[in-house]
């Protein structure tokens, strides 16, 4: 794909303003009012076609960007495909990052600190996040309600917080003391969990690279002994 070359654009911008500042005045000067419009014409055309010069040579060089140096990317780019055993791979060991996770998480569960416990299921919401994030780039950009994925899960996140919430405070909002918090941030892991579950089955059901059973397995049975 040939690039507009720039001193095309130059003769064009060039020719523009000898007709549209040197003939128009001069013609002007000599009360030739017909060959003077004449001159504006031409000179507005050639500045026409430097515009659009300008902007073919723009297009020509926004196709030559890699997509993953593009701020917007087209929708339809998928950047994980269930097909390459390369882009599958990290999929694969996410359960072990799970048990990472759970460790370090399981010690603030363990602590008598309200607070403590709450930041400890935060770690491990965020966790659980960055895991669908990575799951979600199999399917096409803007998949999940027309919108990014990351908007998309962000948004989920904040509902689940936002129902169990409510769930755990029947008597109104306030009236379930600290404990609230924690009991809502173990519902809002069990709703990323199953998430990531589903997701799983309807990427990975019939795959050749991925074992879904055992994947299952040992993504429920992660840091059990933590």
């Amino acid at each position: 794909m040939r690039s507009v070359p720039d001193w095309l654009i130059q003769v064009a911008w060039w020719v523009s303003g000898v007709f549209v500042t040197g003939a128009v005045w001069y013609f002007l000067s000599t009360k030739d009012t017909a060959l003077a419009v004449g001159s504006a014409l031409i000179g507005i055309l050639c500045a026409g076609v430097a515009i659009l010069l300008h902007r073919k040579k723009d297009a020509l060089a926004a196709v030559l960007v890699p997509n993953e140096l593009k701020s917007e990317l087209p929708d339809n780019y998928i950047r994980r495909s269930t097909d390459s055993e390369a882009q599958v791979r990290l999929v694969r060991h996410l359960p072990e990052l799970k048990a990472v996770v759970l460790r370090s998480s399981s010690e603030g569960w363990g602590s008598p600190v309200t607070l403590n416990m709450r930041e400890a299921s935060y770690d491990m919401i965020d966790f659980l996040q960055f895991v669908w994030l990575r799951l979600a780039e199999f399917y096409p950009r803007k998949h999940f309600d027309a919108t990014n994925a990351r908007d998309y899960i962000e948004s989920y996140t904040i509902n689940r917080f936002a129902f169990h919430w409510a769930k755990h405070e029947p008597g109104g909002s306030g009236t379930g003391g600290t404990i609230v918090g924690v009991l809502t941030g173990g519902d809002v892991i069990q709703d990323l969990e199953n998430l990531i579950e589903d997701t799983m089955r309807s990427l990975f059901f019939d795959s050749q690279l991925l074992e879904l059973d055992d994947w299952l397995q040992r993504w429920q049975g992660a840091g059990r002994d933590a």
